[in-house]
């Protein structure tokens, strides 16, 4: 009999063992388990995170695209009025130039013996000249202040 209850003995040792080891594996697993969701949850949050900053990213890069084609746009503007300007400072200046010619002309037919009206005419031309310089530099001031 003392075999059979030594067989017993040993038999309650190995079970009890067993629950021991049962029960610690339990943990171990509910443990395993609670970290493999939380690893997911964070695995879940960086892909998140990392679409939010795709978004992001092309959202900024469409911005900028936008700021290029507005910047392009602007400089085009302010590029068309500086022409539009130059054309119009060429047409005076060559208004002015021919004007001054032509009183030239007249000045150099009545000084075969008018002296009193070259006078006049010489005075006329000089304003004339003082104006288109006027205008020049007006015109000037404004291109170079855009």
């Amino acid at each position: 009999m003392k075999h059979e209850s030594n067989g017993k003995h040993k038999s309650n040792g190995l079970e009890e063992t067993l629950r021991k080891r049962t029960a610690e594996l339990v943990v171990a697993n509910r443990l395993l388990q609670k970290c493999i969701l939380g690893r997911k949850g964070v695995e879940d949050a960086s892909k998140q995170s990392g679409q939010h900053y795709a978004k992001l990213l092309k959202e900024s890069l469409h911005l900028q695209k936008s700021l290029r084609q507005l910047t392009h746009r602007a400089l085009s503007a302010q590029e068309d009025e500086r022409r539009k300007i130059s054309v119009q400072l060429q047409d005076e200046i060559a208004q002015t130039l021919l004007g001054i010619n032509v009183r030239l002309l007249t000045l150099k037919q009545q000084a075969k013996g008018n002296t009193k009206g070259l006078r006049n005419e010489i005075a006329s031309t000089q304003r004339l000249v003082i104006k288109s310089t006027r205008s020049l530099r007006v015109a000037t001031r404004k291109i170079t202040q855009e």
